[in-house]
């Protein structure tokens, strides 16, 4: 798709630059300092720097979503410009410092060399402040399922941006499984993006619309598609990376060590919630954690 990087009015001083990741714009005064939410790729960064000069505003604050590179790594380019203050949840800050920390979080462990170090986030040596330095009319709430400690915003003119809630329905057809740590997270946040139907919703990987509920309604039948494959998968025994495995087949998916690490984790996630919501049992069997639907 060819993105435009243009400057989109949605409602009062709110604002979003179109990109790969959609980045939130807010006016905070006739000065035109405004806040950023999100800001792309380190290709991203220059474009968003350059459209917010052209239409002579100033990047007072930049609030991260999430740590992934998508989001983060445009700043990189942004705080050489221009000094501001950067700001992200708790956890989120705690992924911004080492970039093994995201990678051993997917992985399980200490990663392979082969694994991008660049596949999520790289260092950071800003400061990066907390959500309590987020400026005054902006609020945030958390939206738990993709990433341990994401957030979105809503602006004081009733705009919400909800990050990597959802995917559009052309990325969940090509890719069958988006990247989740908390499946049940993920549902109660897609009900909550649900029930702000009508209002102007901005998704980082999808279009803007006031009518946000068809798209929540395709993301959660997604997931109720792949627990179905997994609960047939499971009328056998099958351990944690069989269940991998035969998501690839499924799907034909392509593998790499960056797409395997992405969906072993996933696939651990929704193991959990499978389990702990009582539709399978996980037992030990030689040495080994399995799992099976008995239904």
């Amino acid at each position: 798709m060819d993105f435009k990087y243009e400057l989109h009015h949605l409602k009062g001083n709110t604002y979003y630059i179109d990109g790969p990741t959609n980045c939130g714009v807010y006016v905070l005064n006739d000065k035109k300092e405004v806040v950023l939410f999100d800001c792309g790729t380190l290709e991203d960064g220059p474009k968003i720097y350059e459209t917010l000069q052209k239409n002579n505003m100033t990047i007072t604050h930049i609030i991260f979503s999430h740590c992934h590179a998508d989001h983060y790594m445009g700043s990189l380019y942004i705080t050489k410009k221009v000094k501001c203050k950067l700001i992200a949840s708790k956890v989120e800050r705690g992924f911004f410092r080492d970039h093994k920390l995201d990678i051993g979080f997917l992985y399980g462990g200490y990663p392979l060399d082969e694994y991008d170090s660049k596949l999520m986030h790289i260092d950071s040596n800003d400061e990066i402040d907390a959500l309590d330095q987020i400026p005054g009319g902006i609020e945030y709430f958390h939206i738990p399922g993709h990433h341990y400690g994401m957030i979105g915003i809503k602006t004081p003119d009733d705009v919400y941006f909800v990050a990597d809630t959802l995917g559009s329905i052309d990325l969940v057809e090509r890719a069958h499984i988006l990247l989740m740590y908390d499946v049940k997270g993920y549902l109660e946040s897609l009900d909550f993006v649900k029930s702000l139907n009508g209002k102007i919703v901005v998704p980082a990987h999808s279009e803007v619309t006031t009518n946000i509920a068809p798209l929540v309604d395709f993301n959660k039948q997604n997931i109720y598609d792949i627990i179905d494959i997994l609960l047939d998968y499971l009328k056998e025994e099958h351990n944690c990376t069989e269940c991998t495995s035969y998501i690839f087949d499924y799907f034909q998916l392509k593998i790499s060590y960056n797409k395997y690490c992405l969906i072993l984790s996933t696939i651990r996630s929704y193991l959990s919630y499978m389990s702990n919501s009582k539709m399978i049992r996980n037992y030990f069997k030689d040495n080994r954690l399995v799992f099976k639907n008995d239904k």
